[in-house]
């Protein structure tokens, strides 16, 4: 048996397009190698490029994050001048009068880590190592391609168009990393899983979820649902085995003989002349009687987390028997109040460790006190 405080659940890694991005990703990624095209043209029509090449080329990406992205200026901003000047700074260290692979590569990092904010991606160490990777690789490889089928950097605006086109082109692929989001989602363990973790008598709700989790999984409408429906069964198992644990501390207390005990104690401390002895048999009759409430505490939890296993069960058969009506009926269906019900699931859990948490500190308080 597991003696964990929490059990262990498969989990299933899925990536997904943020709900933003999906309504703009298409639309950036077209603009994107006409803007950089456009400016790296005008620059080379003005002169600079000739002049100061990396200079036009990291202009080019920032008037492009800003034009792609002109309602985050707040952000973009930033992003187009980090651009110039790690360009510029990564120049000095080359030392080269000519744009080196340093510098493309610098470009392709901060372009990757800045495209990682403008797509309000969660802002952690590994995912700007990853996006700032992605943004090395895509815009190395733009401009790997771009040099190679151009034949160096050209000195016509025209050909500087179509190699600034190029370059964006897949430089601008960096965005897609940026906009994907990785999510985990809980499954319920296999049968030998539950067999091996729980009582005969915890088992039956976790094996019948089990199986109508196989079937939910090959009618559900999209991943997102069928990410859903699995916490569900998931919740079912982490409920039963919870009960399980809940049951033994129970049990173990009931089998105290508490009130029995505590009335003994009552009737010898009266009897007791000795005034210590007295007092410690008071305080240990004091803490039986909180034994006791804790218990009847349990209870109560208990009762709430039948009724949750209940409550969740219910809720999986009625999401079958709707997906299995859709199936002869025109039109997705889509489980209804899946979010309410992961919603309750959830808030008892955090629940229960807010309360853990506010045990210990009072501990804490009355052990410092």
């Amino acid at each position: 048996m597991s003696t964990a405080v929490e059990p262990r659940l498969p989990v299933v890694g899925r990536y997904r397009f943020a709900d933003d991005s999906t309504r703009t990703l298409m639309r950036r990624q077209i603009s994107w190698p006409l803007w950089q095209g456009g400016v790296f043209g005008a620059l080379t029509f003005l002169g600079l490029a000739t002049i100061q090449p990396a200079m036009a080329v990291a202009v080019s990406l920032a008037v492009t994050v800003l034009a792609c992205y002109p309602r985050q200026f707040s952000k973009a901003g930033p992003v187009a001048l980090a651009l110039v000047a790690g360009v510029w700074l990564a120049g000095t260290i080359s030392a080269s009068t000519a744009i080196s692979g340093l510098q493309v590569l610098t470009a392709g990092a901060l372009l990757g880590a800045g495209l990682s904010w403008l797509e309000k991606a969660p802002l952690d160490r590994w995912r700007l190592i990853q996006t700032s990777l992605a943004g090395m690789a895509t815009a190395g490889l733009g401009w790997w391609a771009a040099t190679r089928l151009l034949g160096g950097l050209p000195v016509e605006p025209l050909y500087a168009a179509l190699h600034g086109a190029l370059f964006g082109l897949l430089a601008c692929q960096g965005m897609v990393i940026a906009a994907l989001r990785y999510r985990t989602a809980q499954r319920i363990p296999s049968p030998h899983r539950i067999k091996a973790t729980l009582r005969p008598d915890y088992q039956p709700p976790c094996l019948k979820a089990w199986r109508l989790d196989r079937e939910l999984a090959a009618q559900a409408p999209d991943p997102e649902t069928r990410d859903g429906l699995g916490e569900v069964a998931a919740w079912i198992y982490k409920l039963q085995w919870s009960l399980q644990m809940m049951d033994r501390e129970i049990d173990e207390i009931s089998d105290m003989d508490l009130h029995s005990r505590i009335a003994r104690i009552y009737e010898e401390a009266e009897q007791c002349d000795d005034d210590f002895t007295r007092e410690r048999r008071l305080a240990a009759a004091g803490h039986l009687q909180q034994l006791a409430g804790h218990r009847d505490a349990l209870i109560l939890e208990r009762q709430r987390m039948a009724a949750l296993v209940e409550y969740a069960a219910a809720y999986q058969e009625e999401a079958r028997a709707g997906l299995v009506l859709a199936r002869l009926q025109p039109g997705d269906y889509v489980p209804a109040r899946l979010d309410d019900v992961l919603t309750r699931l959830r808030n008892h859990s955090q629940k229960q460790i807010a309360e853990r948490k506010t045990v210990r500190e009072m501990a804490l308080i009355g052990t410092s006190g």
